[in-house]
């Protein structure tokens, strides 16, 4: 995948997993006690869909833009929230503009100033991260100059004890960056086991996601939730098949959260030219590994 994500901003991946991760920090935040959230890859924060990236694509049509366009009176919780506050960011900065995962952590972070979450963003190259740091400055976040890899180990375990770590890395070398999440996830459940991981991957090659999921079968570690939504099936060539979050120690009943989530939200996805899958095939939230 390209690393700039402004060619992708709103597309169908981000709209699965921002609201994901709108009902995680919901559900974090219902017990009322202090948290940790941090996105491990911030990204520029803000992303302009009438830039020459956005454009060049065209994915937030068929991404965010039919979120918008759609009639969610019936939608989960989390969908209208998440649609509400896109117009709220909208209102606060432009009406092209759609906001990155750092964003919907430090907006959450303004809404519920009675739960005390401590947020924080790494961003490693330098030209995002001046972006990043240029954008959310006014908004309670912490911005730093990172790498994912050495900063998570050095932050955990929080001070606070609970938390979330959402890591959404650009995956330029598939087979390779699984495997160096897997020793992350390994490394870092071994020093904070009680944290909530929310892990972000893209489904384009089959291959590699089933190995990625075999590997993370045999690390032992427990409470493993695959949360998947697909618009084309796997052996058709497209960029992007689907979208998926691996998401360890997730909250009590969360998995019918999302199960309600994608399932709202994947018909309004698929592209007319797809075929149509079998429901199985275009939602899956199941247990990889249970307790």
């Amino acid at each position: 995948m390209n690393y700039k994500h402004a060619y992708h901003a709103g597309n169908f991946a981000d709209v699965a997993k921002h609201i994901l991760l709108v009902q995680l920090l919901n559900q974090m935040s219902t017990k009322g006690k202090p948290f940790y959230a941090l996105d491990a890859y911030g990204g520029r924060g803000l992303y302009s869909l009438s830039s020459e990236e956005a454009r060049k694509t065209g994915e937030a049509k068929a991404g965010v833009q039919r979120i918008l366009d759609a009639d969610i009176s019936e939608a989960p919780d989390a969908v209208r929230q998440y649609v509400d506050d896109i117009k709220q960011a909208r209102q606060t900065y432009d009406r092209h503009v759609y906001p990155g995962s750092p964003w919907w952590i430090a907006n959450h972070v303004q809404q519920n100033p009675e739960v005390n979450v401590r947020a924080e963003a790494f961003e490693f190259k330098n030209t995002e991260y001046d972006a990043l740091n240029y954008q959310l400055y006014q908004l309670p976040i912490g911005i730093h100059n990172r790498d994912a890899f050495e900063g998570i180990p050095a932050v955990i375990p929080p001070v606070e004890r609970r938390g979330i770590i959402l890591i959404d890395p650009p995956y330029e070398q598939e087979h390779k960056d699984f495997t160096r999440l897997v020793e992350l996830l390994v490394a870092t459940m071994t020093k904070w086991p009680q944290g909530v991981y929310a892990l972000w991957f893209p489904i384009k090659n089959i291959e590699a996601v089933e190995l990625f999921y075999k590997k993370m079968k045999r690390t032992g570690i427990r409470k493993q939730l695959l949360c998947e939504l697909n618009i084309y099936p796997n052996d058709v060539a497209v960029g992007l098949n689907g979208t998926g979050m691996l998401i360890i120690n997730p909250p009590w009943k969360f998995d019918q959260h999302a199960r309600e989530i994608l399932n709202f939200i994947q018909p309004l996805m698929r592209p007319e030219d797809a075929p149509e899958l079998p429901q199985s095939q275009a939602v899956s939230v199941r247990w990889l590994v249970g307790e």
